[in-house]
């Protein structure tokens, strides 16, 4: 593209972009507004979808979680109670809802995506974005940038830049499932900026997972398995089933380099990366077609990978518990069977329940 085509694409994409705080201003105070910086499509699909968007949610106590130092990682989430697997640890509305992934833009089919003159634009969306907060709402997506240091830089680049880095190291991808509307007007991707959830650290470890309801337009932390009052709480940054150097590479964008939990840690990580590729690498299918008695040996063999690995969010993993009590099922075994149902139950809501509906559905399918 040349300049002025660039310059046109650029200035297509920010009139795309609407600025829009949910619920209004006037509606709901402060720390319970989003600003929603997207399509407008996407925001009447909504408003269809759900009566009175955006619904209205039970907000959590305060005092469930705090934000304090931890010994290496900056500021992180820490549990002022014990959870249980499955309870809600964060349910809040974000500061901020924007579409990031302007190379999709349907102005640029045909053209070349030049991604100097998408990061400025990226960068002028949400400086307009900052300007459209609430104050105190401003004031808290402004000190999630304290940590990176930008002065070095003019002026004139340190407020683009502070939002980018936010955006950058303190947001969460909303899949399709938790977003379903996006998937639908998928010209761009969206990403969520929380409240104190975007202090939450990296671990490949994890002991929460999120996800977004998009009727209440909420950011909700899920326990994946107990966790004890003190505890910091730990999401993952990257996908988890790969080796230990490819979640290095995708986590040096975050400032992790390396990696301590313990999963990186050497005299664990060999160990690691081979029960990983074996949780990767499992037959779903073929154990499925095997005799009941086989098929729960292998079955056994992969929940205990997954829990020595603490990956339990994994999709795989109430898919097990499910075939585990459908084979117990066979065997006439109906009280262990159950048991193993009601434990599924608990690893398929944890994602939300969009993602539990489409979980549910692909084993159905299966069937």
């Amino acid at each position: 593209m040349d300049f002025d085509s660039t310059n046109a694409w650029k200035d297509a994409v920010l009139d795309r972009m609407k600025f829009t705080n949910i619920p209004d201003a006037d509606q709901a105070p402060a720390h319970d507004t989003v600003l929603f910086v997207g399509e407008q499509i996407v925001l009447n699909t909504l408003r269809r979808k759900y009566a009175g968007f955006p619904q209205k949610y039970s907000p959590l106590r305060n005092n469930l979680v705090v934000v304090q130092r931890t010994a290496s990682m900056g500021l992180g989430v820490f549990a002022k109670r014990q959870f249980k697997v499955g309870d809600t640890v964060v349910r809040k509305r974000p500061f901020l809802i924007a579409a990031v992934d302007i190379q999709n833009d349907p102005s640029l089919v045909g053209k070349e995506y030049n991604p100097v003159i998408g990061s400025s634009a990226l960068g002028e969306m949400l400086e307009s974005a900052e300007r459209r907060f609430l104050p105190s709402n401003r004031t808290g997506f402004a000190d999630l940038s304290t940590d990176y240091s930008l002065n070095s830089m003019p002026d004139i680049m340190k407020s683009i830049f502070q939002s980018l880095y936010v955006l950058s190291c303190n947001s969460f991808r909303l899949s399709e499932q938790d977003f379903a509307v996006c998937g639908v007007y998928k010209d761009y991707d969206y990403r969520v900026v929380p409240r104190a959830a975007s202090r939450i650290n990296h671990s490949c470890a994890p002991n929460v997972v999120y996800h977004f309801d998009e009727a209440t337009f909420t950011f909700n932390m899920v326990a994946t398995r107990d966790i004890k009052a003190g505890e910091e709480i730990l999401t993952m940054y990257c996908g988890l089933q790969v080796p230990k150097a490819e979640r290095h590479r995708k986590l040096l964008p975050y400032g992790i380099d390396p990696c301590r939990c313990q999963a990186c840690e050497t005299t664990y990580q060999i160990g690691s990366d081979r029960r990983r590729k074996s949780i990767c690498s499992f037959d779903m299918i073929g154990v499925k077609n095997l005799p009941p008695r086989d098929a729960l040996k292998e079955l056994a063999r992969l929940v205990k990978l997954i829990e020595k690995e603490k990956l339990h969010y994994l999709d795989i993993y109430p898919i097990a518990l499910h075939w585990i009590a459908h084979f117990w099922g066979k065997l006439n075994q109906k009280t262990i069977s159950q048991k193993k149902l009601k434990e599924a139950e608990i690893y398929f809501d944890i994602q939300g329940k969009a993602h539990s509906k489409w979980l549910q559905n692909q084993i159905a399918i299966a069937e």
